[in-house]
């Protein structure tokens, strides 16, 4: 809704019935409701222990993520590989067999657990780094092909789970 009404948009009269609420403005009306049935238990999609830790500047992973998704847009639906180890530096890659690769080292604030390697949509992870805003973020991984949850270090007003694609 935000998005759709101008930034110098007249006030905005909302009506709510219901199941269903309508938003009206001087030229626009937006309608919606309430889906029936219920929502999915997403309790049991948020893993409770982890094999993987992974602190670190929010914002220097994300222009380091779209540095790396540069390349990786032309191929395999902009994934990006990312690998850390015991050590406190974290890589980040990609690769384009027309175009060349990419490989990028972060410092990470910590690291704790086991070695990591792991493939991800570099679209959503950009999408969800943007949601936690620049914050100092932990990163928790249970596998590599198992999703994995981001959170500010900051907060626990956010949670973002990230799903990891196959690639190795």
């Amino acid at each position: 809704m935000n998005k759709i009404l101008p930034d110098n948009s007249d006030l905005v009269e909302i009506v709510i019935a219901d199941q269903q609420v309508l938003f009206k403005s001087r030229n626009v009306l937006f309608y919606s409701r309430l889906l029936e049935g219920n929502y999915p238990d997403t309790s049991r999609l948020i893993p409770s222990e982890y094999k993987t830790t992974v602190t670190v500047n929010g914002r220097q992973l994300l222009q380091a993520i779209d540095r790396a998704s540069l390349l990786a847009r032309e191929e395999r639906n902009n994934i990006v590989r990312f690998f850390a180890d015991e050590g406190k530096m974290l890589e980040v890659s990609s690769n384009s067999p027309e175009i060349g690769k990419v490989e990028e080292l972060i410092e990470a604030i910590d690291v704790t657990g086991e070695d990591l390697k792991i493939s991800f949509s570099a679209k959503y992870m950009m999408d969800a780094l943007k949601a936690i805003d620049g914050q100092d973020i932990a990163i928790h991984f249970t596998g590599a092909m198992r999703p994995f949850i981001l959170k500010s270090i900051d907060s626990d007003s956010i949670l973002q789970l990230i799903l990891p694609v196959r690639t190795f």
